[in-house]
């Protein structure tokens, strides 16, 4: 492996103890991945707090921050924490309420937020975005082209295809502190062009056809870069549900929108001007397949609802309280969005709307990334493909099993204020 001569000097500890362990994993990092050098980051980076996003074996004592912090020591670039600080991602707003013990008790909430930690990590420059979808609040995103450290299922997709960033699921503390990322997958110019089109029997234009669309594009490419062809434009929103789908039921870093994704002015744009290694059609009946796949439960009674995965955007909050306001939830209702917009939706009203309906007004989480929900529940409802498949694996004992209903933002309102399921693959 290629190391400059500064490089050199930070992994011989020349630089101190935080630097070289740093560059340890950086030198590791490259080896597992195959990359032959690092690469100069010139956009953001992210991870997850509070410890170092590192594996075990390189993390380090807080005494360690405590001595970079005092001597000046600040984030190479724009850092952005991407989840609540864990003990299990645990909620940032919102908590008292939630009804999920311990996090609900104000003893476990202080010992959870590790509040030295975030205060160390903040005077060294790191944002507190506190979510899995860190675009819905950094204001600071990169351009096309800057090399970036981003993790997160949503979020690499969103960095790589929607902003036309490069990076691959490599955000931790030793990209940000140094500035750096092994030079590998997203970062090489050549491995971002399409090699499978995905055609669809209808033409894709709904949350919920995103959301199973991605999905279904995770499982079949893997790895690969796809070009989806024949779809509307996808919104906001539905980039989210796509993104997280793909990073779910595969591994999609990048793909391509072609007229709507900023690499891919056209089909050809997208290929490179190559002919694709594969046409795939995904027609009605596979995509309702995914959907049943998504979909684990026996009757129809619903106990609980949950939505936010990834983290609602403030149109979505805006819509949820149109149509709870002056309606009443039967069960428990988490809604779920990023801590900054946690706080302007309940300045517009939207947590009172919330409040009054019986739901509970969340932020920083996710069922998912807490590891679970209320005792007692046994049916919940949710509107992400992520969300059913990550939060069905959390009870895989057979006397601990529980009901997953999977299906459009109104089908878990629906559930929420009925009781019952109604939804189904229209």
């Amino acid at each position: 492996m290629y190391l400059t001569d500064e490089e050199k000097r930070m992994l011989a500890g020349e630089k101190g103890f935080v630097p070289r362990l740093c560059m340890e994993y950086l030198v590791e990092m490259s080896g597992v991945a195959g990359a032959e050098r690092l690469v100069e980051l010139d956009g953001t980076a992210d991870f997850h707090v509070p410890f170092t996003a590192m594996v075990p074996h390189y993390e380090f004592p807080i005494e360690e921050l405590r001595k970079i912090a005092a001597d000046g020591a600040h984030f190479a670039l724009p850092t952005f924490a991407n989840k609540g600080p864990c003990y299990g991602g645990t909620f940032v707003d919102g908590w008292e309420a939630s009804g999920y013990a311990p996090h609900d008790e104000p003893d476990y909430h202080e010992r959870a937020m590790q509040r030295e930690w975030m205060e160390l990590y903040i005077r060294m420059g790191l944002i507190t975005t506190y979510s899995c979808a860190i675009y819905l609040a950094a204001s600071y995103w990169p351009t096309p082209g800057q090399h970036c450290a981003w993790n997160e299922s949503s979020a690499v997709p969103y960095c790589n295809a929607v902003l036309g960033g490069r990076s691959n699921i490599d955000g931790s503390f030793a990209s940000a502190f140094l500035g750096k990322a092994p030079y590998y997958g997203m970062h090489i110019t050549e491995n971002r062009y399409a090699t499978v089109v995905i055609d669809t029997e209808r033409k894709i234009q709904t949350d919920i056809e995103w959301d199973v669309l991605g999905f279904a594009v995770g499982e079949e490419c893997r790895l690969a870069v796809p070009a989806l062809i024949h779809t509307g434009k996808p919104t906001t929103t539905q980039y989210q549900k796509f993104n997280t789908a793909a990073n779910t039921g595969g591994s999609i870093a990048m793909y391509h929108v072609p007229g709507s994704t900023p690499e891919a002015p056209t089909l050809e744009f997208a290929l490179g001007g190559k002919k694709p290694k594969r046409e795939v059609m995904i027609d009605d009946a596979w995509l309702k397949r995914t959907y049943e796949k998504l979909n684990y439960h026996k009757g129809d009674s619903v106990e609980m609802v949950s939505l936010g995965c990834p983290h609602l955007n403030l149109v979505d909050l805006e819509k949820i309280a149109r149509k709870l306001e002056g309606r009443k939830s039967k069960v428990p209702f988490w809604i779920m969005t990023v801590p900054t917009l946690y706080h302007q939706a309940e300045q517009l009203g939207y947590r009172k709307i919330f409040e009054d309906a019986g739901a509970t007004f969340l932020s920083g989480t996710c069922p998912g990334a807490i590891g679970g929900i209320p005792d007692g529940v046994h049916a919940l409802a949710v509107d992400a493909a992520k969300q059913a498949y990550y939060i069905s694996g959390l009870f895989p004992d057979e006397d601990n099993t529980l009901d997953v209903f999977y299906g459009t933002q109104d089908d878990c309102i629906d559930a929420a204020l009925a009781g019952r399921w109604h939804g189904e693959w229209r």
